[in-house]
């Protein structure tokens, strides 16, 4: 069956255009003209969300945060506002992408079509067929299969990119992988340093995960080269 998409935006002329395009690439569509009615009309069958900034009645900001208090749906922020402040917020928030509008057709698709990917993979759990299905590092535990996290038993809540992001890295502890590398297996999009999207998540995961009792930090950023996960030769890295 055909991924279920919902457009929030409050302009009708954009979201029919908007829902005659994704259509005609063999999506079935929703449509939403509030923040309000969006949360409405979200439920289990919707595979990712087209969500406005502007909106009346509840921004598109607000309408995220309720929504990562329970789903990880992905979400594509569509903004008009080429405004910095909005998309680190909204990165914040758990927005998975942010497209500017006007924006290309082939773009959006692409990059509707990259977090689909990555959702489906999630579920299926391909990529991690030759990897460990847990991770235990000092109390952190992260399991691939469950997709859960979890620091001295008590449950971590990340989005699904956050936890993409923390997977990779653990997928190469101990070593430098560049922000290129990042943007493209996890976002599904080429790095733009101006964008920030990956230093975001990055930064969001700092905030999430408990300090280690090692005192060692998580995740290390190395200048122009990128991220390493940080490990102890005592780590107890790798379960079945």
């Amino acid at each position: 069956m055909s991924s279920k998409l919902l457009i929030v935006d409050d302009d009708p002329e954009i979201a029919s255009l908007l829902r005659e395009l994704l259509e005609l690439e063999g999506f079935r569509v929703e449509i939403a003209n509030n923040g309000v009615q969006a949360l409405e009309k979200f439920d289990s069958t919707i595979d990712l969300i087209l969500l406005d900034i502007m909106m009346p009645e509840m921004n598109g900001l607000s309408v995220l945060s309720q929504l990562r208090g329970k789903f990880t749906v992905p979400v594509i922020f569509l903004t008009a506002r080429d405004n910095e402040y909005d998309k680190v917020i909204g990165l914040e928030l758990g927005a998975d992408d942010y497209i500017l509008k006007p924006f290309n057709d082939r773009e959006l698709i692409a990059r509707i079509n990259a977090l689909l990917r990555r959702t489906r993979w999630d579920n299926a759990v391909n990529d991690g067929a030759d990897k460990p299905i847990q991770y235990t590092i000092d109390k952190l535990n992260v399991n691939r299969k469950q997709q859960s996290v979890s620091f001295d038993n008590k449950y971590i809540e990340l989005t699904g990119t956050e936890f993409q992001v923390l997977l990779k890295l653990l997928d190469n502890a101990g070593k430098i992988i560049s922000r290129d590398t990042l943007s493209e297996t996890v976002l599904g999009k080429e790095f733009i340093p101006l964008a920030r999207s990956i230093d975001v998540h990055v930064s969001n995961l700092r905030k999430k995960l408990p300090p280690r009792s090692d005192g060692l930090p998580w995740i290390k950023t190395l200048r122009s080269k990128g991220y390493l996960f940080v490990i102890d030769h005592n780590d107890d890295l790798l379960q079945d």
